[in-house]
């Protein structure tokens, strides 16, 4: 099978489906066999710059039955592609226990082209310390024009989108994360009300894909040591 390059496993920050801040928690141990309730995944739309087209990734992640640290590894399989999640990130928030991953690279470049995920049905398979196995599977539908459009495209293609505003420190720490308030009327309204306040970043949701759109400094300048 084709295998694009391997999962890239940190939390990228305004993820939407990770939740802003979550419970380190985690369950009790158990001898369940790996298990699952459903599977949910996000197309994740990035526009580091705001003429050019986003970068794209997917993000996947399964709710456990089971007891998540007993999980070796999972996989995601789509025509033929195969992506391997050798180290899951695992956590638990609101009383449900998360295993995946929130970075697969899309299918390699081909002809000078960039690689796109396949839309339509996934599997996911999730694997044990004991080897045993249980499948999940998840489908993905989105619309093509947003991967060559730049930023204001996107935009205007889904002017209704309640858009949320992550807004960071220098360190790039998560500060805030929610709807805008009403007193921002511009960006530097912004940086007054959030206190360590470095940048911000819109975001909406649009079915399952998430569109991040391009980072706002503080004095329209970007900081040393950020990306």
């Amino acid at each position: 099978m084709k295998e694009p390059p391997p999962a890239k496993n940190f939390i990228f920050p305004s993820a939407l489906f990770i939740l802003a801040f979550f419970s380190a928690a985690l369950c009790s141990c158990s001898d369940d066999p790996a298990d699952f309730a459903l599977t949910q995944c996000n197309l994740v739309l990035d526009w580091n710059e705001a003429d050019k087209a986003p970068a794209r990734r997917l993000s996947v992640f399964a709710e456990m039955n089971s007891d998540v640290r007993r999980l070796e590894s999972m996989s995601v399989k789509k025509d033929g592609y195969f992506w391997t999640i050798d180290s899951p990130l695992v956590f638990q928030a609101n009383g449900k226990r998360w295993a995946g991953s929130p970075h697969l690279e899309p299918p390699p470049e081909k002809d000078g082209v960039a690689g796109v995920f396949p839309q339509g049905q996934y599997i996911v398979e999730c694997v044990d310390a004991a080897g045993k196995k249980a499948d999940g599977i998840f489908t993905l539908v989105y619309n093509a024009d947003l991967l060559t459009g730049n930023a204001d495209y996107a935009l205007n293609l889904f002017p209704s989108a309640q858009k949320r505003v992550a807004v960071y420190s220098e360190a790039n720490e998560l500060l805030y994360f929610d709807i805008r308030r009403n007193n921002w009327i511009d960006d530097d309204s912004v940086f007054k009300s959030v206190k360590n306040s470095s940048f911000f970043r819109e975001s909406f949701l649009i079915g399952n894909v998430l569109c991040l759109m391009p980072k706002i400094y503080k004095n329209g300048e970007k900081s040393d040591g950020l990306d």
